[in-house]
């Protein structure tokens, strides 16, 4: 314990010393420690179990060196004792190294990967020095190292670099390789090899040759010189010893002679030796601290006070400090909220969110502030009342001001979409483009042109108009996109105009023929008017006739002659060649020039004359072109805008809406939460409550009863003392040898400490250590006012935090005093030295120190003047030693009021007083110069003597002393402290009376320190072989099988390697198997003599072993051996303290787990539980295996787990020293189960109570296949007694509720029984038995626990041939059992489950919980299941599994990942679909093949995917739901939860199909997605131009993806290319898709509908912020219409019952008035239940810390209350409708009832019974009586000790429970209001008797006394206590006043009770009994002797 360990952490205000470690739900990779102690708390040895990074820990410099097993000390019940552990930090290091990873943690070990490797081990053990020596050569150590590893560490008190002794791995080669050599060594102690050692160091001797042996099969022996030399062998002993013992082959190891010696009669003497020595760090002066006062330093340790116990005690000073408890999500359960809420002083931050406040009125704040909740409710509804009318007025004034506005919109998006034409053609103005608006306000307007006559400034776009448009784009984003969208629509790059493209194609003729034909005059106005104007036709004629006359030179006439020839020329193909060169030349030479400009270069052409009408013309082409795509796409663009200005506009006000709402509401809960806050500050609170955030609890992990809390929990502490107790303890070994030899020196040590505050000003005036772990503690006040307590150590520091009961004492009466105590009287002296008063107070257990009468006035004696200065009394008497200021020392009697006739007249006054622990002597102490002189002076010749100086230097004069006793009132020490060597010594005094003294003693060579001459003293070397076979089984009944045959197993062999005797050693050995087995009778099946035994020297073993020889050594799979060395390790599991059932995480038990858990359910605990290393086993490596479970109880030492060791080979622990505490678990793996052996402690035992034996039984006949129950038939025959417990057990678990637990035979075994006794024993048994099952019927345990079967076994005695004959059919007992545990991962769950629900209390069904918690596990792990396939994802993929067996599911899956987001707006749902779509194989095959068949193969591919990942789920779900019993709720809900989850699933992958937004292709995102409706392509199409194709060449279609028609590269090219006549409009592909010159009128693209491109009627509807649809209508613009629907088929609006789109056809169903939105789907009822009766009681009940607060003292205890539940419907609701037929139920299983609602008055809990059943009485558990009070009958202050609680009328009942409180009271009566009208009706009556007397609580109402039947008759309930027990309560509650029945030292009191029934009539004293026993005065009967006659005669 290091000094850090004095601070105290943030959370807690004070914890014990030895709570050093905080042990968190995560510990797995913490060094595994249990350390547990008898009085609940969890200490830890702080010298002797250094941390893993100690650096006297010489394995941190040891590379290739790991410690698999360590040997620690912690507290047991009879002292320190040794315990093995695994050294889980080494182990890890060890096992990653050979197999990286495959160590994850302590409860998860891949044993499966490490098969893979193979270990080859060999064992090692010896001598210290030879071990060293073989580490050095294998160049493991160095020889600094090697020196420091051989250093004998008991030799010196210094500290030095160690490694302690355990079980160590060392690697020969640091490379990781697939075979592995690897040494096992047994690293000792340093006393190991001592014949004589200590029994612990034996006891650990064998344990680690035990282990070491099972898991090597070769074994190196390496014995040193000198321990060679001490070995005596067979054979060289005396030979009459060797005569002697083949006459009586079994007397030297069973024969044991003793004797009563009396001893020499000697003079009285007190002779001295020295003692004892034992270091602490905390022997140390105080820290200075600077806010200390100023005699803070004087407070430095101090040895307590003790007859029998020492300790000393340090005082620390503590500032003033606030106390925070911080969480962070904790979760807390309602009922502990509500207590807080009610308790504390609130500081909730103001800025809760309204959920948060929601969960505190819920949970008790509205009833805390009834007031002010109702006040800000009615505000919050008026705030919201307002904002709703706010948004609506306000919205409809948004919408009416931007119609107003549309106007001005207009122009603003016709100015602007002007400058971009202008721009693009600067040929035009803005005045060519006039606004309609103007036009109708009579703007001017261009002319027909375009051209303006007198340009105005107009012609450019005004700043003013381009401000506007900023500002809206700032305003609306979306807007911009619209104007960049129309842009693209102007193409003003391009003029799509039909009459604008012929002037064009006609000009470029021109110029190619007049570039042809340079000699044609332009003048020839003819010729050009054809070519410019006329007919096409015409126009190819001309051409074809002006090619055809070129060659002729005919310029002139040249026109007229064509017009007269054209119609002779027309059908002829004359010329054809040229006209189309001429045609194509003039095409290319346009395509050559962009639009903008040839309008450009008009101007040019415009000066020739000719060429003005065809430029007036294309202008006017151009502008007419422009004029129209201006008016339409202003317009549309128009509308958009408004479109989107009132969405964003009315969103915007929603937003402002509620964030304005949310801003009030926040300000009103600000207000609100101010307002609670300021009421909460007023009165007194303990406790301030901060809560920063709070949430619902509801999920996978936490009940709906919690929720989880972030915040923290304070209290301020002032500045205090801090007093630390360490009292000082002794190891068990050291208990035993002082029982042999009193002359024993021991070795204590201080591990435990104990602490508890004192406020500042106050101090410590006496403090005393008690047997028991008590303390007799008196303080003062800061007035010097004196309060005693007496209090076990462990609750000392509550006592004085909660006032706890004290006898107060005012300083005023008493002035000065001094104390005295007696412990074995339990006497109190308080002696006022000046006023000469002695007040004597006597402890009594059930009403505190009690004034034993009046003061003592002790004036009479003394002179005036005189004053006492010390006091003190004589051990075991009743006299007082009183020492005056005149140094006068007289002996007062308490019995005559009288002193001795003998005065001690001192030199001067002693300086301290002492009274030895054994009544002898009296010990003075006097000043002599700087040291204490002390003198002896026997009680017996007090007064004429001189004394005894004791001659001891160096007593320190500053420093008080001790004169205590150890394990004997007899062994008395003088102890001291030395603070600079931080050491507390002792002077052993060895006292001798003038008095024969005689003594029970082995004669001979056993005992004292006289040692037999044949004792050898380093024999075990070779010995210890056998002790392990003695001790452990050679040949067990079932036997490990954890190797498989595929390992390769060598002959085992034992290699001797020692330079000395090398003969000896084989036949030595080969002779101790022989003597063994003869001695034993032992089954051995020649193992032992099969073992290859040999010696050889040093040198032959390092060249034929080490040099790289390849030697005989067994080959493991390391994952097996693991397992098997694992496997030998017992974990404890569980303990019970303070009547509870404790499970361990991992062995260890932890006092800040325990506070976690507390108040958590069922499924919260079992996920806590865990066991270690065997976790692995169960859950993977053995998980297929089925599993046995035996058991082990009984009597204390009579065996159990040598028993269960050599049935199952295990390794449990056992020994004459109980060391069994809780219940300890091992494995057997066989090659069909896995055996699971479990071993509890003894019951009965007095430390554990009744319920404490009822919980370990339950526990036990529960989870069993066979439980032994072995008992000493020699020392009791109270068979029910004994079986107390199992009775006890059998009414509190149903066996008809748990059908899988109670299937065990129990197994009776009386040991030591001969043969000739067998018949008779099992008879008296049998008889015993059957009284039991007669007297409790259907409820007796043998039919209830263990399903009727029970066995009796007398056991033969112990090394007789007959005793291990029996194991075998034990065995072949367990192989018939039924198998009830077909897995080993369902073991696993079901004992976790068993464990938690004793740990909650929770009484019901098992099957109800497993499936609870396996719900709650599928729950946890369901998303990832359904989205990746894998039940963990992190940080290592995990296959879905069969939890029973860990074998995957084998069905088909696809490796995809699933999006199972939800809401309409998530990037994961769109990303996980467009992964899964371009992962199909015909993904690219989307532009060759039908749009909708592509979708349709598309779908079908993601439905395969989805289909395959449902049906793996479902068969994982099913695979491990399959055991349990259907009907059960939470299965039934994790059904329906995954139901739901698939639909999500599949939602999620529902394509929109929309089109897309960019193309004529279809939208592939999901359903759900937002924005623009996308295909997820380049929305170009793939192809290549058709036209183009069939005159070879290769040109890309320019279409977009997915259009109708033909694929062509340029319209106008091969088609007529005119602007289509709907252009425009929606979906119009802009250009004529006919044929060049087609007929019809009307210009047409490709597109098969133009929309009307209105928006969708359901955009005028709003969904929370937006719109539920943003299409635009997709009717044809041709068409009539009233209604605009869009192109979406189904309705946009979530359906009413789920988060999923409503499923109807019809889009524009939701404008309907009332309409239902359906999504089509099953869906799940949300309504509760409304059946009559109760749905499910929370059979687990919650708890919570609560304070007691009565008249007489103030604790915490754990208050129990229960819920009852109404459950969710579990009727579905058929498609299409939105509720069920049929009134909700939450079961469709008939089989499955609601239950009763009756409540127990007392504490509340529910009837468990079916609603309507048909029993009388109602039945339940019990809870916490909140609802009673007690009623003592006496003064109003009387007080009722109850369990070392006291209580007083009318305080609260709420600490005890209902099924407890009578078994706590014993016999006694119950209070209840008078029934009757008259009292005289209740007189005589033998089940009530009338109260004359008024009585609390409610003193008005007449009360009866009650019989214990009666009023549970009353309560309506059934009697929850066993039919002994109610006849017991039965009887009379009066006792016998014999003084053989009260408590004498070290017994428990044994009251005899009257045996008449409660009520009876009184008996007439004067009347002989029939019977033995007497009549007392009162009229009761007792069977006892009568005391009145055994007492002496008393003077009154």
């Amino acid at each position: 314990m290091d000094d850090d360990n004095d601070k105290r952490s943030a959370s807690q205000a004070h914890s014990s010393k030895g709570d050093q470690t905080d042990w968190t739900e995560d510990s797995d990779d913490d060094l595994y420690h249990s350390i547990i102690s008898d009085n609940g708390e969890d200490y830890m040895d702080v010298e002797d179990s250094p941390p893993q990074d100690d650096a006297r820990d010489l394995i941190q410099s040891i590379e290739g060196m790991y410690r698999v097993l360590d040997l620690i000390n912690e507290q047991g019940s009879g002292g320190l004792v040794d315990k093995i552990i695994i050294a889980q930090d080494s182990l890890r290091a060890f096992t990653n190294t050979i197999c990286p990873g495959a160590y994850v943690s302590m409860t998860k070990v891949k044993f499966s990967v490490l098969d893979g490797l193979i270990v080859k081990p060999v064992g090692v053990y010896g001598s210290k020095e030879e071990i060293a020596r073989l580490l050095l050569s294998l160049g493991i150590v160095d020889d600094n190292i090697a020196a420091q590893l051989v250093m004998n560490h008991s030799e010196t008190n210094v500290s030095k670099p160690s490694l302690r002794s355990g079980l160590y791995i060392v690697r020969t080669n640091c490379e990781a390789t697939s075979d592995e050599q690897v040494f096992v060594v047994y690293w000792p102690e340093d006393a190991t090899w001592d014949d004589s050692a200590p029994s612990s160091v034996k006891r650990n001797r064998v344990t680690f040759m035990r282990y070491l042996t099972t898991m090597c099969d070769q074994i190196m022996a390496l014995v040193s010189p000198e321990h060679a030399r001490s070995i005596v062998w067979i054979g060289q002993e005396d030979k009459d010893t060797v005569m002697e013992m083949d006459k009586d082959e079994d007397e030297p190891d069973r024969m044991f002679t003793f004797e009563v010696r009396k001893t020499n009669e000697q003079e009285e003497a007190v002779n001295t030796r020295p003692g004892f020595k034992a270091t602490s760090i905390h022997i140390a002066m105080p820290q200075p601290h600077p806010e200390a006062p100023e005699d803070y330093s004087l407070h430095k340790p101090r040895l307590l006070h003790g007859e029998t116990n020492q300790g000393f005690m340090n005082i620390n000073y503590l500032p003033a400090r606030r106390i925070t408890d911080v969480w962070r999500r904790r979760p807390i359960t309602h009922l502990q909220l509500g207590d807080w809420l009610r308790s504390d002083r609130l500081q909730m931050k103001e800025n809760l969110d309204a959920n948060a406040v929601h969960l505190l009125l819920g949970a008790g704040l509205r009833d805390c502030f009834p007031q002010l909740c109702e006040q800000w409710q009615q505000e919050s509804a008026d705030i919201s009342s307002n904002t709703r009318a706010t948004k609506a007025s306000t919205e409809a004034s948004i919408k009416t001001k931007l119609e107003n506005d549309l106007p001005l919109l207009t122009r603003i998006f016709h100015r602007e979409l002007v400058d971009a034409i202008v721009k693009k053609f600067p040929t035009f103005t803005h005045d060519s483009f006039p606004c309609p608006h103007q036009s109708e306000r009579g703007d001017p307007v261009a002319q027909a042109d375009g051209s303006s006559p007198h340009p105005t400034e107009s012609e450019q776009a005004s700043p003013e108009t381009q401000d506007q448009l900023s500002n809206i784009v700032k305003l609306y984003p979306e807007i911009e996109k619209e104007f960049r969208h129309t842009l693209q629509k102007l193409r003003t790059e391009k003029i799509n105009s039909r009459d604008f493209k012929n002037y064009k194609q006609r000009v470029y003729i021109a110029k190619s023929l007049l570039r042809q034909f340079p000699d044609i005059e332009m003048e020839d106005e003819d010729f050009l008017d054809v070519i410019l104007h006329e007919d096409m036709r015409h126009v190819k004629e001309s051409v074809r006739m002006l090619g055809k006359h070129a060659m002729h030179r005919q310029p002139k006439g040249l026109m007229t002659q064509a017009w007269s020839s054209i119609n002779s020329f027309i059908s002829s193909g004359q010329g054809s060649q040229f006209v189309d060169k001429t045609f194509k030349d003039a095409e290319a030479a346009a395509s050559m020039i962009s639009d903008t400009q040839f309008l450009a270069g008009l101007d040019d052409m415009e000066e020739l004359l000719v060429m003005k009408k065809v430029v007036a013309g294309t202008r006017a082409a151009a502008l007419a072109h422009f004029r129209s795509l201006l008016t339409t796409q202003t317009t549309t663009l128009t509308h958009a805008s408004m479109r989107i200005q009132i969405d964003e506009s009315v969103a915007q006000v929603h937003r402002q809406a509620a964030i304005s709402e949310e801003q009030q509401l926040a300000e009103s809960r600000k207000g609100f939460i101010v307002d609670i806050n300021a009421h909460s500050q007023t009165g007194h609170h303990s406790h301030a409550l901060l809560i920063d955030a709070i949430e619902d609890g509801r999920g996978y992990h936490y009940a709906a009863s919690q929720v989880q809390i972030t915040g923290s929990r304070e209290s301020f502490e002032e500045s205090k003392l801090e007093c630390t107790v360490y009292p000082m303890q002794l190891t068990a070994q050291d208990l035993h040898s002082l029982q042999s030899d009193a002359s024993t020196i021991p070795s204590p040590k201080f591990r435990n400490s104990f602490s508890f505050l004192l406020p500042l000003g106050h101090s410590v005036v006496r403090a005393q250590l008690l047997a028991g772990e008590k303390i007799l503690l008196a303080t003062s006040d800061r007035f010097g006012n004196l309060t005693v307590y007496l209090e076990r150590l462990t609750v000392i520091e509550g006592v004085l935090a909660h006032g706890g009961r004290g006898k107060k004492l005012n300083r005023d009466k008493i002035g000065e005093f001094v104390l005295a105590f007696d412990e074995s009287k339990r006497v109190l002296s308080i002696v006022a030295t000046e006023k000469l008063f002695l007040h004597i107070f006597v402890f009594d257990d059930t009403l505190g120190f009690q004034a034993n009468g009046s003061a003592i006035n002790l004036t009479q004696w003394y002179p005036e003047g005189t004053s006492i200065n010390h006091a003190c009394f004589i051990c075991g008497g009743e006299e007082l030693l009183l020492v005056d200021t005149l140094a006068q020392a007289r002996v007062y009697s308490l019995t005559t009021m009288q002193f001795r006739p003998a005065t001690l007249n001192l030199i001067q006054i002693p300086t301290a007083v002492y009274s030895t622990p054994d009544g002898s002597c009296l010990i003075t102490a006097h000043v002599r110069g700087s040291g204490l002189e002390l003198t002896a002076y026997h009680w017996s010749t007090f007064g004429p003597t001189d004394g005894i100086p004791l001659e001891i230097p160096d007593l320190p004069s500053d420093q008080p002393l001790l004169l205590t006793s150890i394990t004997s009132r007899n062994i008395v020490h003088l102890v001291t402290l030395d603070i600079d060597t931080r050491s507390c010594r002792s002077i052993a005094l060895d006292i001798t009376r003038k008095v024969t003294e005689f003594t029970f003693k082995e004669k001979g060579a056993r005992g004292g320190n006289v040692k037999s001459e044949s004792v050898t003293a380093h024999n075990c070397l070779i010995d210890c072989h056998a002790e392990v076979w003695t001790r452990f089984p050679v040949l067990p009944a079932v036997q490990r099988e954890t190797i498989t045959s595929s390992s390769k197993r060598c002959q085992r062999t034992l290699i001797f390697v020692t330079d000395l005797d090398h003969h000896t050693f084989v036949s030595h050995f080969h002779d101790l198997v022989l003597t063994f087995e003869r001695m034993s009778k032992k089954p051995t099946g020649n193992l032992l003599k099969r073992i290859t035994v040999s010696a050889m020297a040093h040198s032959t073993f390092h060249h034929g072993h080490l040099d790289g020889a390849e030697w005989s050594v067994s080959k493991f799979r390391a994952g097996e051996w693991l397992a098997e060395f694992l496997c030998l390790i017992p974990i404890q599991i569980a303990v019970t303290k303070e009547n509870r059932f404790i499970p361990l995480k991992d062995g260890v038990y932890s006092t800040e787990l325990e506070k976690s858990l507390l108040g958590a359910d069922v499924n919260r605990i079992v996920d806590y539980v865990s066991f270690g290393w065997y976790e692995s086993l169960f859950q993977s490596y053995m998980a297929k295996k089925p599993v046995k479970v035996v058991s082990s109880m009984g009597e204390q030492s009579v065996g159990k787990s040598f028993s269960l060791n050599h049935l199952v080979d295990t390794s449990f622990a056992g020994s004459a020293m109980r060391t069994t505490e809780g219940v300890w678990m091992s494995v057997t793996p066989t090659k069909d189960v896995l055996v699971v052996a479990l071993d509890f402690e003894g019951v009965h035992s007095i430390e554990r109570s009744t319920q404490e034996d009822t919980l370990l039984v339950l526990f036990n006949t529960a989870i069993s296949n066979l439980v032994l129950f072995r008992n000493n038939f020699a020392l009791s025959r109270d068979i029910t007694g004994l079986f107390q417990s199992f009775q006890s057990s059998a009414t509190v678990l149903d066996p008809a509720a748990n059908p899988s637990l109670f299937q065990s035979t129990l197994a009776i075994i009386i040991k030591d029984v001969v043969d000739s006794d067998k018949a008779d024993i099992t008879k008296e048994f049998a008889l015993k038995f059957q009284k039991i099952v007669q007297d409790e019927q259907e409820v007796n345990f043998i039919s209830r626990l263990h399903a009727g079967q029970l066995n009796i076994i007398p056991w033969p005695v112990i090394e007789s041939q007959e005793f291990y004959s029996l194991f075998p059919a034990l065995k072949r007992r367990l192989d018939k059992q039924k198998l009830t545990h077909s897995t080993a991962g369902e073991f696993l769950h079901t004992v976790k489950t068993l464990m938690a629900k004793l740990k909650a209390n929770d009484w019901g069904a098992l099957s109800q919980s497993m499936a609870s918690h396996r719900a709650q596990i599928l729950l946890a792990r369901l998303p990832n299941a359904l989205a990746f396939g894998l039940q963990e994802v992190h940080p290592d993929p995990e296959p879905l599994k069969n939890l029973d067996d860990d074998v995957p599911i084998d069905m088909p899956d696809t490796s995809s990942e699933f999006s199972l987001a939800g809401g309409l707006l998530s990037p994961s749902r769109e990303a996980a679909l467009q992964v899964l779509s371009r992962a199909w194989g015909d993904y690219d095959s989307r532009h060759h093949m039908l749009e909708d068949l592509w979708i349709e193969n598309l779908l079908t591919h993601i439905n395969s995917l989805v289909d395959l990942r449902i049906a793996h789920v479902h068969e994982w779900i099913s695979s491990n739901v399959a055991r349990f019993q259907s009907g059960q709720a939470s299965i039934d809900e994790l059904m329906r939860t995954f139901e739901s989850a698939t639909v999500d699933l599949k939602s999620n992958l529902q394509l929109c199909k929309l089109k897309c937004g960019s193309c004529e292709l279809l939208c592939v995102q999901s359903r759900l997605h937002d924005g623009q409706h996308d295909c997820h392509t380049s929305h170009d199409c793939v192809h290549s131009c058709d036209f183009c194709v069939s005159s070879g060449e290769m040109k890309a279609c320019s279409m977009s993806a997915g259009h109708p028609g033909y694929h062509i590269c340029i319209v106008n090219a091969h088609l007529c290319g005119q602007v289509c006549k709907l252009f425009g409009r929606q979906g119009c592909l802009e250009e004529c898709m006919k044929v060049i010159g087609h007929v019809e009128d009307d210009h047409l693209c490709a597109t098969t509908i133009h929309s009307c491109g209105q928006p969708c009627d359901l955009s005028k509807l709003r969904l929370g912020d937006g719109s539920p649809c943003r299409g635009t209508c997709s009717i044809p613009s041709d068409v009539n219409h009233d209604r605009h629907l869009c192109d979406a088929r189904l309705c946009s609006f979530p359906c009413q019952l789920c988060k999923r789109l409503c499923a109807n056809t019809d889009h524009l169903h939701g404008l309907e008035d009332g309409t239902i939105h359906l999504c089509g789907e099953e869906h799940s009822c949300s309504m509760q239940c409304t059946a009559e009766g109760i749905c499910e009681i929370e059979t687990a009940p919650q708890s919570i810390e609560a304070t007691f607060t009565g008249r007489h003292e103030t604790f915490q205890y754990t208050k129990y209350s229960q819920v009852a539940k109404r459950l969710r419907c579990t009727k579905s609701i058929p498609p299409g409708l939105v509720a069920h037929e049929g009134r909700h139920n939450h079961s469709l299983d008939q089989r499955v009832v609601h239950f009763c609602r009756a409540k127990c008055d007392h504490c509340g809990y529910y009837c468990t019974l079916p609603l309507g059943h048909p029993q009388q009485e109602h039945e339940t558990r019990h809870g916490s009586m909140s609802s009673s009070r007690w009623a003592v009958d006496g003064p109003d202050d009387t007080g009722l000790e109850v369990e070392g609680r006291r209580f007083s009328s009318n305080d609260e009942g709420a600490p005890m429970m209902c099924n407890l409180v009578c078994q706590a009271l014993g016999r006694h009566v119950h209070i209840d209001y008078c029934r009757a009208e008259d009292a005289a009706s209740c007189i005589g009556n033998n089940e009530a008797q009338h109260i004359f007397k008024r009585l609390l609580p409610h003193p008005d109402r007449p009360k009866d006394f009650l019989t214990h039947n009666l009023f549970w008759r009353r309560s309506g309930f059934k009697d929850p206590y066993s039919r002994e027990e109610q006849t017991n309560f039965a009887k009379c509650d009066a006792m016998c006043s014999g003084p053989e029945h009260t408590a004498a030292e070290g017994n428990a009191a044994q009251p005899f009770f009257c045996t008449l029934p409660l009520f009876h009539i009184p008996m007439d004293p004067n009347t002989a009994p029939a019977t033995l026993g007497y009549v007392s005065n009162d009229g009761h009967f007792f069977s006892c002797r009568n005391p009145v006659v055994m007492q002496q005669a008393f003077h009154v």
